[in-house]
């Protein structure tokens, strides 16, 4: 696990690298009782804004017939976050997902695909509403 300068975690945050890699840039926030658990990799990025009761999981536990769930072992796909993102309050990002820098995810969204730069989605599961101008042009 590594912390960049700057980064604040508030009270009852769960935080877990057990079995794989957590990065968390520079000046980014994560807010109350959010959960983050890393079984292979999850980058957040600079400037993050990570709100209260957000979950960030890389993985899902396998399932199936003849299959018991809690002995099946996990499923783990990547998480890339990048700088300046908001993620809003009771968030949900899955395995697999990249979130392009400057987008803003409403609250109660469960992102469950790539997004792309400068977006604001919103929704379950999370669509792109809108784009927003690039601020890096400037």
């Amino acid at each position: 696990m590594h912390l960049g300068e700057g980064v604040a975690i508030d009270r009852f945050a769960d935080i877990t690298a057990k079995h794989g890699r957590l990065v968390v840039g520079r000046f980014s926030y994560i807010g109350q009782y959010s959960v983050i658990c890393s079984r292979d990799a999850i980058i957040i990025g600079s400037n993050c804004l990570i709100a209260e009761h957000v979950t960030i999981r890389d993985q899902d536990h396998r399932f199936g017939p003849g299959l018991v769930t809690a002995k099946a072992g996990f499923i783990t796909a990547p998480i890339n976050i990048g700088d300046n993102v908001w993620l809003g309050a009771k968030v949900t990002v899955t395995k697999g997902v990249t979130i392009g820098p400057g987008s803003v995810i409403g609250a109660n969204s469960v992102v469950t695909q790539d997004i792309p730069a400068n977006s604001v989605v919103v929704g379950v599961p999370a669509r792109v509403l809108r784009s927003l101008p690039d601020a890096s042009a400037e």
